[in-house]
């Protein structure tokens, strides 16, 4: 992996783990199976394999101010393909709702309140704070529905059509192939044998940009491995 690319790898892994810090470095040993967990415990174990516990305490305290630890994590990604490859894997794991705000009061019997109008989260939803008596009735709810059906019916088509495509493109390339035949493929087959494999096998978003630099990195260290083999590794 490039210097570039660990660069890459690495502040990716920072912003999808900031949402989860400093609960889960709290959690206690072992950690809860969980992909935010997985992720931190990587982070973690290879900052203490460099006697940098200082700079992991930091982070967990203000997970954003991270410019030594992204340096470290781009430099351990750049020297260390496997490793690059778990923290990609480790990311691609985590729920995209992962980094979604949270409402940032509550009241001091626990319930959580939003910040402007410091009303409970969830309550009345089909209704409006601030109106005339403090509610108005919705009435848009219908044309969200229908907009929520056009996006899925646009979006199963795409998928649709992507699965289609990927079956179809990746040339001469299956599981059993090695990384030496994989890495002769146009990059155009690569993708779609990566995308083929990773769904016979039931694992999503295994031709991500992060993932396919992976499974080039390990490609250079073993020619002789089969790809089916590697794209397994990604797999949860």
């Amino acid at each position: 992996m490039t210097p570039s690319e660990a660069g890459t790898l690495a502040a990716a892994v920072l912003d999808r783990l900031a949402p989860y810090l400093p609960e889960v470095a709290s959690a206690g040993e072992p950690g809860p199976a969980g992909p935010g967990r997985r992720l931190y415990d990587l982070v973690a174990e290879r900052l203490r394999t460099l006697d940098e516990s200082e700079a992991l305490a930091d982070l967990v305290r203000a997970p954003r101010n991270n410019s030594l630890v992204k340096r470290l994590l781009s430099t351990a990604a750049t020297e260390d393909p496997g490793y690059a490859a778990e923290l990609a894997a480790a990311v691609e794991a985590l729920p995209a709702e992962a980094g979604a705000p949270v409402p940032a009061n509550r009241t001091a019997a626990g319930t959580a309140t939003w910040p402007e109008t410091g009303e409970p989260v969830g309550a009345a939803a089909d209704a409006v704070p601030g109106s005339a008596g403090g509610r108005r009735p919705r009435r848009y709810g219908p044309w969200i529905a229908l907009g929520a059906v056009v996006l899925l019916l646009v979006v199963g088509g795409l998928v649709v059509r992507a699965v289609l495509d990927g079956l179809t493109d990746a040339g001469g390339l299956t599981a059993d192939s090695t990384c030496r035949e994989y890495q002769q493929a146009p990059p155009e087959e690569r993708v779609a044998a990566i995308r083929q494999i990773g769904l016979a096998k039931g694992i999503s978003g295994v031709d991500s940009p992060l993932v396919m630099t992976a499974v080039d990195q390990l490609c250079d260290a073993s020619p002789s491995a089969r790809i089916g083999d590697l794209v397994a590794r990604f797999d949860g």
